[in-house]
């Protein structure tokens, strides 16, 4: 079959934004089961915010990068909230994908 670059695009446009069936009702529970493992133990839950506030941040710092801005660092407060600091013009899509980012 011959593919263009429309149909191409609209594929993955449909791939990205169409809509998909529902996920079996076993990886739900398991999600919940995970999630709740993590955040419900209080010794686990001091160390996992630690690691999500870097998932969060670190999406952010990616977005940044791919979208042209400069990454000057990311920071980690004792309290587990987190900074993403970058550089470039401060508007425009660049700072809109960055701030949505996380």
């Amino acid at each position: 079959m011959y593919v263009t670059a429309s149909s191409g695009a609209a594929d993955l446009w449909d791939r990205v934004f169409g809509s998909q069936s529902d996920p079996d009702q076993w990886v739900v529970f398991a999600t919940a089961a995970a999630a709740l493992a993590v955040i419900v133990p209080h010794n686990i839950w001091r160390l996992s915010r630690n690691a999500i506030t870097i998932a969060h941040e670190g999406g952010h710092g990616i977005v940044a990068l791919l979208s042209g801005r400069r990454l000057d660092g990311i920071r980690l407060h004792s309290d587990t909230s987190g900074l993403t600091v970058s550089r470039g013009k401060p508007s425009g899509l660049g700072m809109i994908l960055t701030a949505a980012a996380g």
